[in-house]
């Protein structure tokens, strides 16, 4: 059932942008609507084997692509030297990969965010670690405390960026939830 959720998930996150990729390739929209369709069963049914290297949106743009084209040779329309379907692939693979840098960005400004939130002396700490790369012994003895004093600040920081973002990723879920159902 577990596995049902994530597909539905991503099918609910997907469908219409894979939907035109596959109508850009074989310009009928029942027949788009088909592929992405086989597309998402095909995930349900191959979910425990399939390893995706890059995103879904990208391994999901690139399976449809591929399915449409086939599907367009298989009724000999299929046109490999069209100028469009180039550019589309190119200008498709630089916005999702637009799109990956924007998320990371505002993935680093939200992190910020929440570190910014921790008391001071609790993220000078974490930052000293995590940022400059020092070893706890070195922190401590820069800040003239104990090890087992940093050690608990360090455990207490990373308590804190699991709660915070746990709570963070129920919010975007849900937004995305509601954008998808309108």
């Amino acid at each position: 059932m577990a596995d049902l959720s994530k597909i539905e998930a991503l099918f609910r996150a997907h469908y219409s942008f894979l939907c035109a990729v596959a109508y850009r390739v074989v310009e009928d929209e029942d027949v788009a609507k088909d592929i992405v369709q086989n597309f998402f069963l095909y995930c349900l049914d191959k979910i425990s084997v399939i390893t995706v290297q890059t995103s879904f949106k990208s391994y999901a743009f690139r399976a449809v692509k591929n399915a449409s084209l086939s599907y367009k040779k298989k009724a000999k329309k299929v046109d490999y030297n069209d100028e469009l379907l180039r550019k589309t692939g190119a200008n498709m693979a630089c916005t999702l990969e637009e799109d990956k840098e924007e998320r990371e960005t505002a993935r680093d400004l939200v992190l910020w965010q929440i570190i910014g939130q921790m008391p001071e002396k609790r993220r000078h700490i974490f930052l000293l670690s995590n940022k400059e790369g020092l070893k706890y012994t070195e922190i401590a003895a820069q800040l003239d405390i104990s090890v087992n004093t940093v050690k608990t600040h360090i455990k207490l920081s990373y308590e804190f960026l699991r709660k915070e973002c746990k709570s963070l990723i129920r919010i975007v879920v849900i937004i995305y939830m509601w954008i998808g159902f309108y």
